[in-house]
């Protein structure tokens, strides 16, 4: 685990918590893909207990609340969470400040959810990542995951390869503040490969060509 990057990607999204849902928001190339994933997500359920990995700023949690009795969302940056309670005001969320990384599962969860999360774990960290997410859930329960299997011109242009399969985006605030985060694109098949070996039943929708919707039922 390459503590440094790690350290300054999480400075970035703390930093950038007051921005995010503006930068989301305008991005034409995720307005698609986010409706469809909306729509896939709140066909499931309904779940009694949910688990929200990296929930941001709330963005995902408010598509989760129709469909779950109990959330539990987790992140890293209190600037995130604090958004994401005002946002969503006395909904049944239990919010929780962990870093992800450092984070292991105390429970079984009838769905555990991430989006745009996967792709900041570097390759040397995805299997045991995996695994540690794979004891969230709960027998018969399910993952899914939103992400980001290809990059797109923008991202092409500010990225650069780091060692062992490593890929580091550079990102700016307003305030020209810079940072360099980690950015992997992981392929969907080869995931539903990894999470097949892990006991999981996969469907894989592909959202765009850059990103996909993937569901896995912990057999």
């Amino acid at each position: 685990m390459d503590t440094d990057i790690l350290n300054e990607q999480m400075a970035y999204y703390r930093a950038q918590a007051p921005e995010y849902d503006e930068v989301t928001e305008n991005a034409e190339e995720l307005k698609e893909a986010y409706a469809r994933a909306r729509e896939l997500l709140q066909r499931m359920g309904p779940y009694e207990q949910v688990l929200e990995l990296a929930c941001g700023t709330g963005t995902w949690t408010q598509v989760l609340l129709p469909i779950a009795h109990d959330i539990t969302a987790i992140d890293a940056a209190p600037e995130m969470l604090t958004i994401a309670r005002q946002k969503l005001g006395n909904a049944h969320v239990s919010y929780q400040q962990a870093d992800v990384f450092q984070w292991e599962p105390r429970q079984e969860y009838d769905l555990v959810f991430f989006a745009n999360w996967l792709s900041h774990v570097l390759p040397q960290d995805l299997d045991a990542f995996l695994r540690k997410v794979s004891r969230a859930v709960r027998p018969g329960g399910y993952l899914v995951m939103i992400d980001q299997s290809a990059p797109s011109s923008e991202d092409r242009e500010i990225m650069t390869e780091g060692e062992g399969g490593s890929l580091y985006a550079h990102r700016s605030l307003r305030n020209g503040e810079a940072f360099t985060i980690v950015k992997v694109f992981y392929e969907a098949t080869a995931l539903q490969e990894r999470l097949a070996a892990l006991r999981f039943e996969v469907t894989l929708h592909h959202l765009s060509d850059l990103f996909f919707f993937l569901s896995a039922r912990r057999l």
